[in-house]
């Protein structure tokens, strides 16, 4: 106990004999949902496959830096992520639990970090409920389940928005240097984003200050030159090994996404609206308390309201003028969310509906989690194929008009991406035998080129949307189909 009240005051978070109730709750729903069922289920496609391999392919073929993917440079994104989801590889194995544990820690230290926020914010227990608020929100539950960037890069925005904002309070440098630190450190999780929105949500209650007079002590150059050793050193090794890397990742992946509908993620001018409404289930019929709550606060708490007004509209707003939207593109939004509906929530007169509520989620997020989601890896992810199937580890595989990086994942080993069907003759021409991975629907085609290349045709396995095939000689008899597997799950 006595190491535990010393690791709470350090954390700034009440003792566990002051708020033992409100600990024992936020922990054990954190510990629930964030880290129930990591492993239980296979990798989705396409970001989690995708994602994995990655990280894969660093640990086993060292191409750490520029990252790969299949064999080929990966420049959409920067290289942590991937580092972290190495990293986990190397401790725990490779397998599901690894890849999804980063995104589950990076939830779980984004809760603390709100926790502590909140408690600055509007006190000790409005603070914990700021917590409970983020930790059951289905959008944070879920993506903390996705081997994805958002998770960690959330986790990064919070604690630079966090720390400079304490900044500009306490007026003391060395969070100023922090938040640099980690803003820089959400710029190597998925680029310019990572300092864009700590900016939008600081910018504000930074020029209300200056306004009023009370000019804050802000060390630019430092925190430039924090940016700028940390990141450019990175950036530059992978543009020397990989020329156009940055070109690729900050025009074509960055600025061109923004402004162009190249990449196929329209949404109308609504669309975060209704990310935010079912993102903050079972809390969006508290969005109604904000208004007067806002009034309620507005004499005594305006710096927090400006606050957390920024960090929320100016990201939303800038994602909605955006010509490719994604949920998770506004999911750093979220831990604003969860304090503003702490500090205007009347929690006083609502406890014993809050906390069933609570229980009534719990239990959702449950049953999705170990019933519904590892069904679902039926229609999304290639493992099923693979799971029964015995495969000549020697024999190539292509995959036809059916991209799923999962398959690269279990097989552990490149696969050939085919989009033409004149590039599919040619390698069943050259392959013999060879594996064809591809959507059911597109059997009778490959049959047909089978035929014309005198090929027989064997159904290794199928799911619902996928199927795996064999083609080869028909007089060949040594490509058995039944070998050794290729993956066995931990």
């Amino acid at each position: 106990m006595t190491e535990a009240r010393r690791i709470f005051t350090l954390l700034k978070l009440p003792s566990v004999e002051r708020k033992e109730g409100s600990l024992i709750l936020i922990f054990g729903l954190i510990l629930i949902i964030f880290f129930m069922g990591l492993g239980r289920y296979p990798l989705y496609d396409p970001d989690e496959g995708r994602n994995a391999e990655v990280a894969r392919e660093m640990v086993v073929d060292g191409h750490w830096l520029p990252p790969t993917l299949n064999g080929e440079v990966r420049y959409q994104k920067p290289p942590l992520y991937y580092w972290m989801v190495a990293g986990s590889f190397k401790i725990w194995g490779t397998g599901e639990f690894a890849a999804r544990l980063p995104s589950a820690l990076a939830a779980l230290l984004g809760v603390l970090v709100t926790v502590v926020l909140g408690r600055r914010l509007w006190g000790e227990e409005k603070g914990w409920w700021a917590g409970i608020i983020l930790a059951t929100s289905l959008i944070f539950a879920v993506y903390t389940h996705i081997v994805i960037f958002d998770m960690v890069l959330t986790l990064f925005i919070t604690l630079s928005i966090a720390l400079f904002w304490l900044g500009m309070v306490e007026m003391k440098k060395k969070l100023f240097y922090l938040s640099a630190f980690f803003g820089t450190l959400a710029f190597l999780t998925k680029g310019p984003i990572g300092v864009l929105i700590p900016a939008m949500a600081v910018g504000p209650p930074l020029i209300y200050r200056i306004r009023k007079g009370q000019k804050p002590s802000i060390p630019w150059v430092s925190m430039l030159f924090i940016f700028l050793v940390t990141s450019a050193p990175i950036y530059l090794t992978a543009e020397l090994k990989s020329p156009g890397y940055c070109y690729k990742f900050f025009w074509e992946e960055n600025i061109l996404r923004y402004l162009t509908p190249r990449f196929h993620r329209p949404g109308p001018w609504y669309y975060y609206l209704v990310v935010i409404l079912v993102g903050l289930f079972p809390w969006t019929w508290f969005l109604k308390n904000i208004p007067k709550g806002i009034e309620r606060l507005r004499a005594t708490h305006s710096d927090q309201l400006l606050f957390l007004g920024s960090w929320i509209l100016l990201p939303t707003l800038f994602f909605t003028f955006s010509r490719s939207k994604l949920p998770h593109y506004i999911l750093p939004t979220f831990p604003a969310w969860a304090l503003l509906l702490a500090g205007t929530i009347p929690i006083d007169t609502s406890k014993r509906a809050l906390y069933t509520l609570i229980g009534v989620t719990l239990a959702i997020y449950v049953s999705g989690f170990l019933f519904l989601v590892p069904h679902l890896t039926r229609y999304r992810s290639a493992y099923p194929l693979l799971e029964k199937a015995q495969l000549q580890p020697e024999t190539p595989i292509v995959a036809y008009k059916a991209t799923r990086y999962s398959l690269v994942f279990y097989s552990g080993r490149k696969i050939e991406v085919v989009e033409k069907r004149s590039l599919l003759r040619q390698a069943l021409k050259k392959g013999d035998p060879l594996y064809i991975f591809s959507k059911k629907n597109r059997l009778p085609g490959i049959l047909a080129m089978a035929q014309r290349e005198k090929k027989k045709v064997q159904v290794i396995s199928k799911t619902p949307q996928y199927i795996l095939l064999l083609a080869r000689n028909p007089l060949d008899r040594s490509a058995s189909a039944v070998m050794h597997p290729l993956w066995k799950r931990p």
